[in-house]
C-alpha cells in the first residue's frame, strides 16, 4: 500500500514538471559533449542542468539576461534559460531538434519555437565570449546580446 502510494506520489510530481519529450531530439544529438560528465567532483552537488545530457554543450546551460537586473526580476522580461535540450523564453519555449558546435563556443540549434499559440522551425545561432560571459544569441535575423546570470 505504501509502495503503490509513493509510486502515485512520484508520478504525480513527475507530471507536473517542465516536460520535454524526447522524441524531438534525435538519439545522436543526445550525445553528451566532451565536458560532460554525469558524476561532478567530491564535493560538489551541480544542478541537473549540468549533469543531465543533451544536445546543448555545458557552457551554454545557463540563466542568461540583455538586462542584468532580469537575472532577479520575477518577472525577467528578458532573462531566458539554457537548459540540455531546450531554451525558455519569457513567452516561448524552443524544444532543440537539432544541435552543431562547429568550434569552440559556438552552437547552432534546429528548434520547434513556441510562443503565444504558434509554433515555428528556426535555426538559433550562439556564439559564447568566455571571458566576458556574454552570449551572443540570433534569432530570427537578430542578434541579442545576454549576460550571465550568476
Amino acid at each position: 500500500m505504501i509502495r503503490s502510494a509513493l509510486a502515485f506520489v512520484t508520478l504525480a510530481l513527475a507530471a507536473c514538471g517542465d516536460k520535454q519529450p524526447v522524441a524531438s531530439v534525435p538519439p545522436e544529438a543526445t550525445a553528451p559533449s566532451a565536458t560532460y560528465s554525469a558524476a561532478p567532483p567530491p564535493g560538489v552537488e551541480l544542478p541537473p542542468s549540468q549533469t543531465t545530457p543533451g544536445p546543448v554543450p555545458l557552457e551554454f546551460r545557463h540563466v542568461w539576461a540583455i538586462e542584468p537586473a532580469d537575472c532577479t526580476k520575477d518577472p525577467g522580461l528578458t532573462r531566458i534559460a539554457i537548459a540540455p535540450g531546450a531554451v525558455k523564453f519569457y513567452e516561448g519555449r524552443s524544444e532543440i531538434v537539432s544541435a552543431d558546435a562547429p568550434h569552440d563556443g559556438a552552437l547552432v540549434i534546429q528548434v520547434k519555437h513556441s510562443a503565444e499559440g504558434e509554433t515555428a522551425q528556426e535555426t538559433h545561432t550562439l556564439s559564447l565570449d568566455k571571458e566576458t560571459a556574454k552570449l551572443s544569441y540570433q534569432r530570427r535575423g537578430q542578434t541579442f546580446i545576454y549576460t550571465r546570470c550568476d
